[in-house]
C-alpha cells in the first residue's frame, strides 16, 4: 500500500457505508474480550484517519470532567493529524501504542449510547464542496486538526471541549466528503482556539496579580 503524499486520497471517492454501521459491523464482529489499537485501525482500512479522529475526540465531549484524559487522548490525536497533513495513506501507530487496549464491553456501551446521535448528524452530511477535500485540501485540513489537537493536549481549564468538537465535525465531514462540515468544523475550531487563548490570558493576568500582592 503506497503511503507517499498524494497516494489514495481519502477524498477519492463516497463510503459506501456510514460511520455508525462500520462502528456497528466492527463491534458485532469482534469477539475478544479486549481490543487493540492496532486491531481497530486496521479493521477501518483507509476510513482509518476520520474514524479514528471522531474516536479520540469523542471522550472529550462527555458532560463528566475526567482529569487528564484530554492530555491522553491528544497524543493519538496530534499523531494522526500530523500524518494526515502529511498524506499517509492509512494510520500509523508506534508499536506501544499499538498494543494498547481497551474493554469491548466498554467500547460497545459507548457506541450503544452515541450511535443514535451520530445516526441523526449523519442524515445531515453528503458529498458537497468536495474541492475542500483535494490532496491539498487533507493536507490543510490536517494541519488544522494538528493545531486543535495540540491545544485539546494542554491542561488548560474549560478549552477542551470545543476543539474536541471541533475535531469530531472535521472527522466525519473527512468520511462524508463533506467541505460544507468542514468548514463549520473549522469554525468551531477558530472559536475554541479563542477561548483558549482567553482562558490563558486570564490564568496569566490572575498569575501576575497574585504575584503583585505577594511580593507587593
Amino acid at each position: 500500500m503506497d503511503d507517499r503524499p498524494g497516494a489514495n486520497s481519502l477524498a477519492a471517492a463516497p463510503n459506501s457505508r456510514r460511520t455508525s454501521q462500520i462502528l456497528r459491523d466492527f463491534a458485532a464482529s469482534h469477539q475478544e474480550p479486549r481490543i487493540s489499537l492496532g486491531t481497530l485501525r486496521d479493521a477501518l482500512g483507509d476510513r482509518g484517519f476520520g474514524i479514528l479522529l471522531f474516536i479520540f475526540a469523542l471522550p472529550n465531549l462527555a458532560p463528566v470532567n475526567i482529569p487528564l484524559l484530554s492530555a491522553v487522548l491528544g497524543l493519538p490525536l496530534v499523531l494522526l493529524a500530523a500524518q494526515l497533513s502529511y498524506g499517509r495513506h492509512k494510520p500509523w501507530f508506534p508499536a506501544w501504542l499499538e498494543r494498547q487496549s481497551f474493554p469491548r464491553l466498554g467500547f460497545a456501551a459507548v457506541l450503544g449510547r452515541t450511535l443514535p446521535t451520530l445516526e441523526r448528524i449523519e442524515r445531515l452530511l453528503r458529498p458537497r464542496l468536495t474541492w475542500l477535500l483535494s490532496w491539498t485540501g487533507e493536507r490543510l485540513v490536517g494541519m488544522a486538526v494538528l493545531i486543535l489537537a495540540a491545544v485539546l493536549a494542554l491542561p488548560i481549564p474549560f478549552a477542551n471541549f470545543l476543539p474536541a468538537f471541533g475535531i469530531a465535525i472535521i472527522a466525519l465531514a473527512i468520511i462524508e466528503k463533506d467541505g460544507l462540515a468542514v468548514l463549520v468544523g473549522l469554525a468551531i475550531g477558530v472559536a475554541s482556539l479563542a477561548v483558549a487563548a482567553t482562558v490563558v490570558i486570564g490564568l496569566i493576568k490572575g498569575f501576575l496579580f497574585f504575584l503583585e500582592r505577594v511580593l507587593g
